[in-house]
């Protein structure tokens, strides 16, 4: 009888939780569909178009690694003082770190827009939960970068002194 009176007190509650849930739902209005489905469409064009500027550097990455060694026969670029392929190496760790925001912002814009096209509510709440993950990822970026920033400057500050004390307080 205990166990009988807390089941159906178990039920209850999840009916009241879910019919708060109904009442504080937010609502997606015509006009608030409408600038969704416009700015996914705007999402799906900068997506593509950051895909293909991907797929050029990988193009060029690739492109380094091969040229390199026949370049380095010609007399001209032997003086170059570091190897050419690093140029490829960096665009290629550009273009993996690149895939990610993009990835996401197509993955949001296509979901976003299904969602509301065909009203799936979880369809539409993947589509933000990967422009969620498009913000984490370019806000850790931008801490990432920022920290190397404020590592870096103080390192230019010493090495500009140093150079500054060994010429003899010349200017260089």
């Amino acid at each position: 009888c205990i166990m009988e009176t807390e089941i159906n007190n178990k039920i209850a509650e999840k009916a009241t939780e879910q019919a708060d849930k109904n009442e504080n739902s937010l609502r997606i209005t015509p006009t608030s569909k409408d600038n969704l489905i416009s700015t996914s469409r705007w999402a799906n064009f900068i997506a593509i178009v950051g895909f293909v500027m991907l797929g050029i550097m990988v193009v060029i990455s690739i492109s380094s690694f091969i040229i390199t060694p026949i370049m380095g026969e010609f007399q001209d670029f032997q003086s170059i003082p570091f190897p050419l392929y690093l140029f490829g190496l960096i665009y290629l760790i550009y273009a993996v770190i690149g895939f990610f925001p993009y990835y996401f912002l197509y993955t949001f814009a296509k979901k976003v827009r299904k969602g509301l096209e065909n009203n799936d509510q979880d369809t539409f709440d993947t589509g933000l939960t990967n422009l969620r993950r498009l913000a984490l990822f370019v806000g850790v970026l931008m801490i990432i970068a920022l920290s190397m920033l404020l590592t870096i400057i103080p390192i230019i500050v010493f090495s500009f002194g140093m150079l500054h004390t060994l010429s003899g307080g010349t200017m260089i």
